[in-house]
């Protein structure tokens, strides 16, 4: 049983809106509710029994224990608080004090969202971009269909009905925009009983059957939010920004074939030349499929007996039917994650003639965009899908005799089976859904299987005689890389060693040969991970955070709080090691019963973990780079730092002659609160900058190379207590337990690292000497260690401070400087620019791409971004 966690305010802070908590250094806040972005919910005693609700900045304050005499949170009670003397109370939500105890002050303005709010998200997008459409256009064709009947007096309730469906559609689409899904009431259920009386009234009218099943299901989610005591509370939305007025300004005085021309060039400039042509074929691909398909029907409808024919909307219909069938076949080729790995290898292999060839193919066609591809496709299906589902009721209302002869009800009946199946899954996909409960997207997202079943049955007879034919090549290639998959994800993978560093980082060491084979991987790709003793069907994709070059591979984990698959890998895992330590080794006796580092199996006879990679990644593109600009955010720094130990230990160490990239800008964005949790990336870093600094003292060759680390610390307090830097500072004993394991102690001392040769092995690495091959080469020490970089990024004093080729900086990145600095010292260059982390940031450094791109200085910054 834990107590309640409260916190003890560091310093004073002054809401700035209202739905912020305005405090005192020394205050006690009792914590309600965690957010990723730092700003929490909780509440302050304000005198008279009263609470004051409202958001806090985490980084303000320490945690602290809750006096024995108050009340205490328990799990197994739901959530619910128990007195000290063992009474339940009632809870206000799953996390709080009891109302018998005290009343609150509301304040006014929306709380941030949580991860407890997923399946009213869900419910919310699903009305708003399913339900809310459906109920317009299928109230329409209620309408048509009304009025089809209305010669033989029955089309008036449909009329009627159609009526009212589009004017509910109206209203619930405008709600749930303009509320984001804000409930009518906090304590009655408004919204999805609303929903359930107007999915009732739908089914009185035949057409309006699919909009009602699409309410009826979205508020049984809704309503499964409630029974879990959700409040939604909608994501803060991001300004929009200002677009750029320089090629509107340009354009002012041009003729029509100057302004064509400068467009291309901006395209061009954009990076976006080559993939407008690709989407311009495939566009008029389309267009043609559509057209023959058109015309051949209308020709078969021509043909029809007076009594037999159908109506001229029923070869829209199935042109309409021809676009989804190529492009749901094609969804499945961007997901073929062996082929694009097969492909982006030999693309980034060298700089050889196939490569070249390769990379221009994918200029063309974005394979290396794979998501972004798989989206678009899904979009156009999705176009599809509605543009057939309004041809075929329209025809079914004018002639329905004819339609029902012909058909049958069972594509009727399979056509509203995969119009539910593609609510689900459009649904599913939206980020304000898959990023609070990825198992809602994973879920979802596999109803794929029971959707190509069904549009392979989805026609006259039980049978489609069209899909199978686009779908048969990418059907099979799916196939078979789901049976490769299965084989790379059984295969028995050795974990060395794990390690925890508070608050949220998860650490676990593997051997490479027994995860990937002899193939190995390359700089900055990922791998999907499951645990078959966690969630047995759960993947989750990690970036690689060590150098392909290294005997074993590691991956840094940022865990998601209590109760979350990440969390509960981490407790697994860790309960396998010594009680007290935070870094340990896994151990197993071998065929000779010798006691020898590495573990397969744990406890209960099931693998430890099952890992299917490695997938492509952006930071493949390196290779192609004489200059590189290699960013991260959080922890999207894994990437970034296996880059860095590649080029500095490999790369430059052993390449001959001009080695790519010459030139390494590094940049990594963190907030303040995290800092604690990225020790291990301190001192990687400062054992790249000391190899480079040797390098640099012995080699005149590496004066002309550039390595250089950018580290952005943002949310910095006005004031850093000291005795919050001492705290931080407080096991600080050079051993493994706090800093993770070094370069050296990996290479030296794989099978005893004890904490006192570890502390050898420390101070070798950052300070004194290199690893294995440099042992008797004296190494020159840099003029900082690593406790100094570590104590001024907990206490950073000034905007920019350097510690020889690192360089921190306090605040979010400004852009505008670096990218001017590197298109004035690298002229006639291209940049390359890869990046993994936030979503906002990917698209600033899009932006600067952009801008500083230019085809008269013949320059072009190309951005490779993650996509998972």
């Amino acid at each position: 049983m834990a107590s309640q966690q409260v916190y003890k305010a560091l310093w004073a802070f002054k809401a700035s809106d209202d739905d912020q908590l305005t405090f005192e250094k020394g205050d006690n806040i009792r914590l309600l509710g965690k957010d990723p972005s730092g700003w929490w919910l909780g509440e302050i005693e304000k005198g008279d029994g009263k609470f004051e609700e409202g958001l806090f900045p985490s980084n303000y304050t320490q945690h602290i224990a809750s006096p024995a005499s108050r009340l205490m949170y328990d799990p197994a009670f739901g959530g619910q608080v128990l007195h000290p003397s063992g009474e339940l109370l009632i809870m206000d939500s799953s996390v709080g004090t009891p109302k018998s105890e005290r009343k609150r002050k509301k304040k006014k303005g929306r709380e941030k969202p949580t991860a407890r709010t997923v399946f009213r998200v869900w419910a919310h997008v699903q009305v708003l971009y399913g339900a809310s459409t459906s109920l317009a256009l299928f109230g329409l064709l209620a309408m048509h269909y009304g009025a089809e009947e209305k010669a033989e007096g029955d089309g008036l309730v449909d009329v009627s009905l159609g009526v009212l469906a589009v004017v509910a559609g109206a209203i619930f689409g405008i709600y749930e925009s303009v509320t984001d899904g804000e409930p009518i009431s906090e304590t009655i259920p408004l919204r999805p009983i609303l929903w359930l009386i107007v999915s009732f009234v739908c089914w009185i009218s035949f057409p309006l059957w699919t909009p009602g099943i699409f309410l009826l299901i979205a508020a049984g989610i809704d309503l499964i939010g409630v029974l879990r005591s959700e409040e939604y509370v909608p994501p803060k939305k991001r300004r929009k920004t200002r677009k750029d007025k320089e090629i509107a300004e340009e354009n002012a005085e041009m003729d029509f074939w100057d302004k064509v021309q400068s467009w291309l060039i901006h395209k061009h400039e954009e990076n976006k030349l080559h993939r407008l042509i690709f989407c311009a074929i495939y566009a008029i691909v389309n267009v043609i499929l559509f057209i023959y398909t058109a015309v051949v029907w209308t020709a078969a409808v021509d043909a029809m007996d007076e009594d037999e024919r159908l109506s001229y909307y029923a070869p829209f219909a199935k042109a309409f039917g021809a676009i989804i069938d190529l492009n749901a076949s094609l969804l499945l080729i961007p997901v073929c994650r062996t082929l694009i790995r097969i492909l982006y290898n030999c693309a980034t292999k060298d700089e050889g003639c196939c490569a070249g060839m390769l990379r221009t193919f994918f200029k063309f066609i974005p394979l290396d965009k794979n998501i972004m591809l798989h989206k678009t496709l899904a979009k156009i299906s999705l176009f599809g899908v509605i543009g057939h589902t309004i041809m075929h009721f329209i025809n079914y209302a004018i002639r329905p005799d004819p339609t029902v002869d012909r058909f049958g009800f069972w594509p009727f009946y399979s056509g509203v089976l995969l119009l539910i199946i593609c609510q689900m899954i459009y649904s599913g996909a939206f980020e304000q859904v898959k990023r609070p409960t990825f198992e809602i997207f994973w879920y979802s997202h596999h109803l794929f299987i029971f959707y190509f079943v069904i549009t392979l049955l989805h026609g006259e007879g039980g049978w489609n005689p069209n899909f199978w034919k686009y779908f048969l090549v990418p059907g099979l290639m799916y196939i078979l890389e789901r049976i490769m998959r299965y084989c790379r994800g059984r295969r028995h993978v050795i974990l060395k060693s794990a390690m925890t560093m508070e608050p949220n980082l998860l650490s676990i060491a593997m051997d490479k040969t027994s995860a990937f084979g002899e193939a190995g991987f390359n700089e900055g790709q990922y791998v999907f991970v499951n645990c078959p003793s966690v969630k047995p069907y759960e993947w989750h994709p990690f970036t690689i955070s060590s150098p392909p070059q290294r005997e074993d591979f590691t991956l840094h984990i940022q865990t998601q709080g209590p109760g979350s698959w990440t969390d509960s890998v981490k407790n697994y895992l860790m309960s396998m090691g010594p009680k007290g330590r935070t870094f340990f080794e896994f151990k197993r006796r071998d065929n000779k019963g010798q006691m020898t580092t590495g573990k397969v199996l744990g406890p209960n006879g099931l693998q430890l973990l099952l890992i299917d990679g490695p997938h492509s990644a952006p930071t493949q593109h390196m290779k192609e780079y004489e200059v590189a600009l290699i960013a991260g955010a959080g922890i999207g720094l894994t990437p970034v730092i296996a880059c860095a130990e590649s080029i500095v230990y490999h790369r430059w160490k052993f390449g001959v002659g001009k080695v790519f990239p010459s030139h390494a800008y590094f940049y990594w964005v963190v907030s303040h609160r995290d800092i604690e949790a990225y020790r291990w990336f301190v001192v990687k870093v400062v054992e790249c900058m000391t190899a480079v600094f040797n390098m640099k003292q012995k080699s005149n060759i590496m004066k002309d190379k550039t390595f250089q680390f950018n580290i952005y610390i943002t949310s910095v307090p006005r004031r850093v207590d000291k005795k919050y830097v001492d705290e931080a500072m407080a096991d600080e004993k050079d051993d493994v337990d706090f800093w993770g394991p070094t370069r050296a102690s990996q290479i030296d001392l794989p099978t005893n690292l004890s904490r006192t040769n570890f502390s050898k092995a420390f101070e070798g690495a950052t300070d004194s000497k290199s690893p294995k091959t440099d042992r008797k080469i004296e190494q020159k020490k840099l003029p900082f260690t690593t406790r100094d970089l570590y104590t001024y990024m907990l206490a950073p004093s000034e905007a920019k401070r350097d510690f020889e080729d690192i360089i921190v900086r306090t605040g979010r990145p400004k852009w505008d400087p670096h990218f001017q600095q590197l298109a004035d010292d690298h002229k006639s260059k291209n940049v390359g620019v890869m990046f993994c982390g936030n979503r906002f940031i990917g698209k600033d450094l899009k932006k600067m791409c952009t801008k500083y791109s230019s085809a008269q200085r013949n320059q072009f910054f190309r951005l490779h971004k993650e996509n998972f």
